[in-house]
């Protein structure tokens, strides 16, 4: 049975015997190679409404950790996104805010904020790469020319964006395709730091959007603190997504952090 399908599962509802782990190294090694190998497809038919929008500096800075900073430009990037195929047997939704963000020298992102409809998806994210994922529920509508998405989390509407795809553009601002500077190891025993990575895409579909944007928020989930006025751009893409490297340990997080942001990362 290969492992890319779905499994069927019988009418008492229990996975056959063949669909099951068989709980062994190789097992689990050949799962991390197919999942972390960046000659494979990981992504396929990825689709984003994405949007630029002003975000509060000063807010955005207790946000982000030691050595971290925003951008002069004081933007960063909204998503909703449909994953319709991916390489470990999930079918989800996603939507979050990448902060533009400078540590040192260099450009990078930040994810403060990123919630998903998938457990496996939100894991995976959580500890592997430093996005700090929860689960809500995100509507995805599709027809033509028209795209609306929403998020609601505990009987909140926090996104809501109406999108309708304008003409081609040869390269849109990046979303997963940038180097991160995400936090990993935030729970236990482990040592929180900083880590590096990126993904590569290869665009299938990419064209400008003109998208109208709603944000709403609350104590764990406080959006509209963030976001600070209307859409200074809109995007949509289809992509498919292959991983990078294993992110690269590039600094510490103080305890502070960690307090500081807690409620919007663990709540």
């Amino acid at each position: 049975m290969a492992r890319e399908q779905l499994v069927r599962m019988s009418e008492e509802g229990v996975a056959p015997m063949e669909a099951r782990p068989s709980f062994t190294i190789a097992e689990g090694l050949a799962d991390i190679r197919r999942r972390q190998d960046s000659r494979t497809v990981k992504y396929r038919n990825a689709k984003f409404l994405s949007v630029t929008v002003p975000v509060d500096r000063d807010r955005c800075d207790r946000l982000l950790p030691a050595g971290v900073r925003m951008a002069e430009d004081s933007t960063a990037l909204l998503f909703v996104a449909d994953y319709p195929w991916t390489n470990f047997n999930s079918v989800y939704r996603e939507a979050a805010i990448f902060l533009n963000v400078k540590h040192g020298p260099f450009r990078a992102a930040h994810c403060p904020w990123i919630v998903v409809d998938d457990d496996t998806a939100m894991i995976g994210g959580r500890e592997t790469l430093g996005f700090p994922k929860k689960i809500a529920e995100i509507d995805w509508e599709e027809a033509g020319d028209s795209v609306h998405a929403t998020v609601r989390r505990r009987g909140v509407e926090l996104l809501r964006l109406h999108g309708t795809k304008g003409g081609p553009r040869s390269s849109l601002p990046p979303i997963f395709n940038q180097p991160f500077r995400n936090v990993l190891g935030t729970l236990g025993l482990s040592v929180p730091r900083l880590v590096t990575f990126k993904t590569t895409d290869e665009p299938r579909e990419l064209r400008a959007a003109e998208v109208e944007l709603a944000v709403g928020g609350s104590f764990t989930d406080p959006l509209d603190t963030i976001v600070s006025g209307p859409p200074l751009e809109g995007h949509f893409r289809r992509v498919d997504m292959r991983v990078g490297r294993l992110p690269l340990p590039v600094g510490l997080v103080s305890p502070t952090y960690l307090l500081r942001t807690h409620p919007m990362r663990a709540s």
